[in-house]
This record gives C-alpha cells, sequence and structure tokens, in this order.
C-alpha cells in the first residue's frame, strides 16, 4: 500500500511526537528521584540541595531600624514639620535643631532639620547629620540606622564647606578599617574609595 505525499508528513508528524513522548516518558521514569515510603500523614521533603561552591555567601540581610519610641504626631516633629512647611532658612533650621526640647522625638525631629540644613549646602549641619549616621559617634541618632558609608559622605561635605572634621573622619578611619579586617567587604570598598 503506497503513502500519498500528504499522508506522508502526518504519518512522519506523528511518529516524531509519540517518539517524542517515549522518550520524555522513559527520562522521567529514568531520572526521577525514588519516593521513600512515609508514614501515612506525612509528606515526604525533598532534601535541599547542596550550595554551589562558586556563588558568592548569601548576604545577611540588615535590619530595619527600631519602630519609634513614640507618637508621629509628637510634639517635637510636629514642630519641626511646621517649620519645614513655613520655609525655615537653612541657618534657622540648626538653631531650632539645637534647641529642640528633651523627648524621646528629638533626634528624629533634629535630624529632619539638620538634614534639609546640610542638603541646602550649610556645612556645620553636614557634620552633625553625619554624626547621627557615624557608627563611632555616642549621640543619640533617634530611628535613623548607622551608616559608615554615609556618614563618611557627610563629613566630607561638612569638610569641603570650611568645618574641622578631621578628628570625626580619623576615629570613622580606624572603625572602618577594623570592620574591614574582620572581613567586611562594605568596609573595604569604603577603606579603598577613601579620599
Amino acid at each position: 500500500m503506497a503513502i500519498s505525499g500528504n499522508n506522508r508528513f502526518w504519518v512522519i508528524l506523528i511518529a516524531f511526537i509519540l517518539a517524542a513522548s517515549i522518550i520524555t516518558m522513559g527520562g522521567y521514569f529514568i531520572f526521577r528521584e525514588p519516593v521513600k515510603s512515609v508514614p501515612t500523614g506525612k509528606k515526604a521533603e525533598r532534601p535541599a540541595l547542596p550550595r554551589m561552591t562558586n556563588l558568592p555567601p548569601k548576604k545577611i540581610a540588615i535590619e530595619p531600624p527600631p519602630p519609634p519610641s513614640y507618637q508621629p504626631d509628637a510634639p517635637a516633629l510636629e514642630q519641626a514639620r511646621t517649620a519645614l512647611r513655613e520655609g525655615i532658612t537653612p541657618e534657622d533650621a540648626v538653631v531650632l535643631a539645637k534647641s529642640l526640647s528633651e523627648s524621646p522625638e528629638r533626634a528624629d525631629a533634629a535630624f529632619l532639620l539638620l538634614e534639609y540644613a546640610a542638603d541646602s549646602g550649610n556645612a556645620a549641619a553636614s557634620e552633625l547629620v553625619a554624626r547621627y549616621y557615624d557608627p563611632t559617634d555616642e549621640t543619640p541618632s533617634g530611628t535613623i540606622r548607622k551608616n559608615p558609608e554615609i556618614a563618611y559622605e557627610w563629613y566630607k561635605k561638612a569638610s569641603d564647606g570650611g568645618q574641622d572634621t578631621q578628628i570625626q573622619l580619623n576615629r570613622l578611619h580606624r572603625w572602618v578599617e577594623a570592620q574591614a579586617k574582620k572581613g567586611s567587604r562594605e568596609a573595604s570598598l569604603l577603606l579603598k574609595n577613601w579620599r
């Protein structure tokens, strides 16, 4: 029995599909992981895949800063926000930040004012903002997380603006060197870019 050209195409296509299906199913049954007998009521767990040695170690996630211990409408914060809304000058923002009364939210309120003044080019404010980020500085920093790289940048801006920040930069440099010796990649990178 002869097969016409059009029918021959369909026969070859069906044969190809059947062969591919058989190979796929055979591979599944040959290479699948054997199922271990598990007591009823429990699911079989797949073993953890081994970590590839050429991958860098996973980074430990940085925890977020602690939640504030005060209400969002705390008096010092509200005073700082009001002053910023009303267009306080950078110089007056620094004065107001230094004059805020002692309270749990004082550090965060002062930071808002100082950051505004520092962003406006006030060198004294830049130095004070740097202290919030400086891990060697013991001044209360509210909910601002310590970050040596950001502290370094603000100290440099303060120094470029005429503030004497050499003592703080030297102290921060020693701290960064110690962290780099402990294996911190971020500290090593900061040291490499230190100017």
